[in-house]
């Protein structure tokens, strides 16, 4: 072989290479399983299996999302937690996330918490007298989801309970940047207080809540466990550096992916599951996580 052979040769191959690697890391579903372990979990509730994804945006994996759906019956939740984006603002209505809601069907209660483009899409309508959101939000009901939108939930298991909280900030919450850009825009617990109230002391609560760079805050409102997304585990992952940048274009966000402590606060971060601005995945591959509730001796 001569060298310019050998040279296509090698070409060819690392394109290959980075064709199956794009390919997977947009269409190949991990699933991930961790053990959330925090004090004050009511007894009942120790070994309580719950399934965690986002930022769908409008993806389909398989017809009707049934192989997605497929994916999350064989890991037998007790709930489903969907945190925001579950649609696209570009020129999409939701129609991937009620296929997979109605493909889910009798599995178990679904919770979804509003993502920033939702937002997007529900003042667009106020703005162009469309009801796109407004016809989302009927479908979801209708497919057996609920729409938590600073609203919360009581979950009863064998006479003890926790609280599921769905916390939507607002659009001027998200920025690209570490700094706000006006004192208002960085969120604060007292803003979180308006919306839901405090939670009492003596309830268990969990957190939807679709922006994870707000950690603290969450923590200092009283959420004992807080579910996120937003980031798309950092677009484009490397080894030891993990995500490099969100969809806010934020370079290497704090909390990208996975589990996180604060105190006694716990905050799981999916990776999701599709793309937005940046339209392609890079060694991230499409993320369905199986989180387990576990008492803190």
């Amino acid at each position: 072989m001569n060298r310019r052979s050998m040279k296509m040769l090698v070409a060819i191959t690392i394109l290959a290479l980075l064709i199956i690697l794009i390919y997977t890391g947009n269409n190949w579903i991990k699933v991930t399983h961790c053990h959330i372990e925090t004090k004050n979990l009511p007894e009942a509730f120790d070994g309580f299996k719950i399934v965690h994804i986002g930022d769908l945006h409008g993806k389909k994996f398989g017809i009707n999302n049934a192989k997605l759906a497929r994916i999350i019956n064989r890991q037998k939740p007790d709930l489903i937690f969907v945190t925001g984006d579950m649609i696209s603002s570009q020129g999409d209505d939701g129609n991937a996330f009620i296929c997979l809601l109605e493909e889910l069907s009798g599995i178990c209660p679904v919770y979804c918490s509003l993502g920033n483009h939702e937002q997007i899409v529900r003042d667009r309508d106020l703005n162009t007298g469309t009801e796109i959101f407004g016809n989302f939000k009927k479908h979801v009901q209708k497919a057996g989801g609920t729409l938590l939108d600073n609203q919360s939930v009581k979950i009863q298991r064998s006479g003890e309970s926790i609280w599921v909280y769905g916390f939507t900030s607002g659009l001027y919450h998200y920025t690209g940047s570490n700094t706000a850009f006006w004192e208002g825009a960085d969120l604060k617990a007292d803003f979180i207080e308006e919306k839901l109230d405090r939670p009492d002391q003596d309830r268990f609560t969990i957190l939807l809540a679709h922006n994870p760079k707000y950690f603290n805050e969450y923590e200092t409102w009283g959420a004992d466990i807080i579910f996120s997304g937003h980031i798309h585990g950092g677009v484009v992952r490397l080894p030891f550096l993990g995500g490099i940048f969100s969809p806010d274009i934020t370079f290497f966000p704090e909390y990208d992916a996975g589990l996180y402590n604060l105190g006694e606060a716990r905050m799981h971060v999916t990776r999701g599951l599709g793309n937005s601005v940046i339209p392609v995945r890079f060694l991230n591959r499409p993320e369905v996580t199986v989180a387990t509730l576990k008492a803190k001796p």
